[in-house]
C-alpha cells in the first residue's frame, strides 16, 4: 500500500523538470530548516512534497480548476491565477493524496502568500520555496532570508515579505491581502523590527 509520500513522489516524478528539480531542492531545504527549528521532518516534507502539485497549470487552466472545486476567489486571485496554485493544490492533497492535516494544507495553501499567524511549519515552507539554492541563483538578495532563518523564522518571514512587496511594487503587480496581513501581523507581535 502506498503511502502519501510515495502516492506525491509518483505524481512529482511527472512534473516538468525544472519545478521537479526545484521541489527535490526544496525539500532539502526545508529539512534544514526543520532540524534547526525542531520540526517534525515527515510532516515537512509532506508539505513541500503537494506545495506545486499545479503549479505547471496555464493561468486558465487553475480558474478553471478553482471555479470547478468550489473556491471562492478575490479579485486579486482572478486578475493573478498563479496566485491561486497553493490554494487548489491544498483543497486537492486530501481528496487525491491522503493528506488531512490541517498545518500541511495550510503550509501548502499560504506558502506563496504567507498569512498573519503562520506556523513554524507554514514559516519554514514559505521561506525554503524562495531560498532553495536554485531560487537564490535567480534572487540573491534572498540569502539574508536564508541566514536570518537559520535562527530566526520570524525575522527570515519578515524580510522574506518585504522582499516580495517591494518585487510586487517594483513590477506592478498586485499586492495579495494576506501578505500584507502576513507582515502587519509579524510588525504587530515585533515592536521597533
Amino acid at each position: 500500500m502506498s503511502t502519501p509520500e510515495d502516492a506525491l513522489r509518483e505524481y512529482n516524478n511527472g512534473l516538468p523538470d525544472g519545478l521537479r528539480r526545484h521541489i527535490e531542492r526544496m525539500v532539502e531545504e526545508a529539512l534544514r530548516l526543520a532540524a534547526a527549528h525542531g520540526l517534525d521532518e515527515a510532516r515537512v516534507r509532506l508539505a513541500v512534497l503537494g506545495h506545486d502539485l499545479v503549479r505547471a497549470m496555464a493561468p486558465e487552466e487553475l480558474l478553471r480548476l478553482a471555479d470547478e472545486i468550489g473556491l471562492k476567489l478575490s479579485d486579486v486571485e482572478r486578475a493573478e491565477p498563479m496566485l491561486l496554485h497553493g490554494v487548489i493544490a491544498a483543497r486537492l492533497l486530501p481528496e487525491r493524496f491522503g493528506v488531512a492535516d490541517p498545518e500541511i494544507l495550510d503550509a501548502v495553501r499560504y506558502h506563496t502568500t504567507g498569512r498573519a499567524g503562520m506556523s513554524a511549519l507554514e514559516k519554514v515552507v514559505y521561506i525554503a520555496d524562495k531560498t532553495e539554492p536554485g531560487g537564490l541563483k535567480w534572487f540573491p538578495e534572498w540569502s539574508e532570508v536564508r541566514e536570518l532563518a537559520d535562527r530566526d523564522l520570524d525575522a527570515a518571514l519578515l524580510r522574506g515579505l518585504d522582499l516580495s512587496i517591494e518585487r510586487a511594487l517594483r513590477e506592478r503587480w498586485l499586492l495579495h491581502p494576506d501578505t500584507v496581513a502576513a507582515r502587519n501581523h509579524l510588525l504587530r507581535q515585533r515592536p521597533g523590527t
